[in-house]
């Protein structure tokens, strides 16, 4: 039935979808950047709490969707991906607005940690719908842009700090959060007109409908244009795929997130000048934000034409690599000054590859009943991962906290090595085994 679909051009119904349930990503990179910037240099000081209250409000969006992303992710395998891919964003609306006008640490807290529970269940329907839509030669490309738009919206919100902190001042973290749950309503009422997955309605009996849906979204290929590349697939088992899956985005998180969400920290530790004023920090810490985002679409840019050429498996292998390398020599050297920022330019470039990969490996590996599911399993330990890594950096001095996320990486390394599976140009139920 999906040949069709396996074997379309893109269409104006795909660029439709990948637009819409790329948005998800987006808002989520837009959102922790915000909170990146405004927890060192603002929160701290102006809610006046203790350390602890202070971190459980930086992991409170990242417990939130290690709650929001198994739920919902069972959700969308039983409900539909549509379903899932309009009322994940409504939270993200409701509660960006809260946390605008949250007036203490609690209500900071629960706001944040209720658009988490959006933001996590954004994750399996996006990713899944995409997957189940895509055209096999280019489902790799299609899911690492998709990916990207986690650093577009990172970079618009370092952007638009500049501008905020001038009319806000301190507030601009506020003001910051608003535009985003403004800026969420349009994207609901586009996402309401996506067709469902023809695969999800097809693995639920609809084959009438499934049918009608590849109609409206398939393009046929030109003749002669498609041939097999690579004939023979040996598949991985269930067993191997799940636990590289879960280890990897894990290792992934606990250094990626570790390291990312204390970037401002760093910047005002390690790179800028000593003596400098909260507003020249917050400043800094935004351009720092902008040479990170730079680094890090470049990644995906190189990534993009890599992943469904050389494949999947040498990303993650290379781009755990590229990030051990990194961090051993950052941790060991201990270099200060700007001669860092040259290093994690490098290092988020080699970031991106692991982190696409490891976010859509879900997608492609599992079968349709179960894929949201998995994925969104996926996510919770993630998440697990995302939240030990804001908790572990503090606990050192930032060279020793970096020697720690040196070693994680390397543990993610030497799994990719030995079970990083490869997906490239073949059809979900092939990779899968579904129906087979």
């Amino acid at each position: 039935m999906f040949e069709s679909l396996d074997r379309s051009r893109l269409g104006k119904v795909h660029l439709w979808i990948i637009v819409l349930a790329s948005m998800g990503l987006f808002l989520d990179g837009y959102d922790l950047s915000i909170i990146g910037s405004a927890q060192e240099y603002v929160l701290f000081k102006a809610f006046s709490e203790t350390k602890l209250v202070y971190d459980l409000i930086n992991a409170s969006s990242f417990i939130g969707m290690a709650v929001g992303a198994p739920i919902l992710g069972i959700l969308s395998d039983r409900k539909g991906r549509k379903f899932v891919f309009t009322l994940d964003l409504i939270f993200f609306v409701v509660f960006a607005a809260t946390a605008a006008f949250s007036q203490n640490s609690i209500e900071l807290f629960a706001s944040r940690l209720l658009l988490g529970v959006g933001i996590g269940g954004d994750y399996p329907a996006s990713s899944t719908l995409i997957s189940e839509f895509s055209p096999i030669k280019k489902r790799g490309t299609i899911l690492m842009l998709m990916v990207a738009f986690y650093w577009i919206g990172a970079g618009v919100a370092s952007a638009l700090t500049l501008p905020t902190l001038y009319f806000f001042g301190t507030n601009f973290w506020r003001a910051l959060s608003l535009i985003g749950a403004i800026a969420a309503v349009p994207i609901i009422l586009m996402r309401i007109r996506i067709p469902e997955s023809a695969r999800w309605l097809e693995a639920h009996g609809d084959d009438k409908d499934a049918r009608e849906v590849i109609k409206e979204v398939a393009v046929p290929e030109s003749a002669g244009i498609w041939k097999e590349e690579t004939p023979f697939y040996r598949r991985q088992s269930f067993v191997l795929s799940l636990v590289f899956v879960l280890s990897a985005w894990f290792l992934f998180d606990v250094a990626s997130y570790g390291i990312g969400f204390y970037y401002p920290l760093i910047y005002g530790t390690i790179i800028g000048s000593p003596g400098e004023t909260v507003i020249s920090k917050i400043y800094g810490s935004a351009l720092f934000g902008l040479l990170l985002t730079a680094g890090a679409l470049i990644g995906y840019a190189i990534a993009i034409y890599l992943v469904d050429r050389a494949g999947r498996a040498p990303l993650t292998i290379v781009g755990f690599g590229g990030m051990s390398v990194i961090l051993g020599v950052l941790a060991f050297t201990r270099i200060t000054g700007l001669a860092v920022l040259g290093y994690f330019f490098i290092f988020v470039l080699f970031e991106q590859w692991i982190g696409a990969v490891t976010l859509f490996y879900p997608t492609e590996l599992f079968k349709t009943k179960e894929r949201a599911s998995l994925q969104g399993t996926a996510t919770l330990v993630s998440r697990i991962g995302a939240v030990t890594g804001i908790f572990v950096f503090p606990l050192y001095a930032i060279f020793s906290s970096l020697t720690v996320f040196f070693l994680f990486s390397f543990i993610g390394f030497v799994i990719a090595l030995l079970l990083a599976p490869e997906t490239k140009k073949r059809s979900l139920e092939e990779i899968s085994g579904d129906r087979y």
